[in-house]
């Protein structure tokens, strides 16, 4: 069973390691050049989670880390409102990242059902998510999660390169919790 849990700072390293892995191993083969993804330092990843960490997150943003059966941190999400605006009614999944040596074993459904509670604890009203078209890997468990691809798509500096992205939206259940 997957343990979801808010990240603190002595999780930077892992998340550093599962940040990069995951990128190298879903990016690889075209989507990302290979000379880019070779560059990423797990070292450099681990200092930005490390920064984030030490704040608390801002008002309608969440974040969470699972573990495996032996309490190591094996992937991460992070959601928050659209393009940062506080005042937005539309939440937004930033980054969802599993170590490749997880896939297929639950830990990324675990952390969407997680992100997706948070956003809709939060008042959004539906939720957006933008992913590499070429992912197909990701596009079909987004799909399989209830997200409906959009036609919309844009090209976003994503850590200092340049992508391609869709848009998949999620209408949230607000019947629990309405923001006041």
């Amino acid at each position: 069973m997957a343990t979801v849990r808010e990240p603190t700072v002595h999780d930077a390293h892992a998340l550093g390691v599962v940040h990069v892995r995951a990128w190298q191993r879903a990016y690889r083969g075209g989507l990302m050049p290979d000379e880019y993804l070779d560059g990423l330092s797990a070292r450099d990843r681990a200092q930005m989670w490390a920064e984030s960490l030490q704040r608390p997150p801002r008002p309608r943003f969440a974040r969470y880390v699972t573990e495996d059966d032996a309490g190591a941190v094996v992937g991460f999400i992070t959601v928050g409102p659209t393009d940062g605006d506080t005042d937005s009614e539309m939440g937004e999944v930033y980054a969802l990242n599993v170590d490749p040596d997880a896939w297929g074993k639950g830990y990324g459904r675990t952390l969407l059902k997680a992100g997706v509670r948070a956003l809709s604890d939060a008042g959004f009203g539906e939720a957006i998510l933008w992913v590499h078209p070429g992912n197909h890997r990701a596009r079909r468990f987004y799909e399989a999660s209830g997200w409906d691809p959009e036609d919309c798509q844009r090209r976003q500096e994503v850590l200092g390169i340049e992508v391609p992205e869709v848009r998949y939206r999620l209408p949230l259940d607000q019947t629990a919790h309405r923001r006041s």
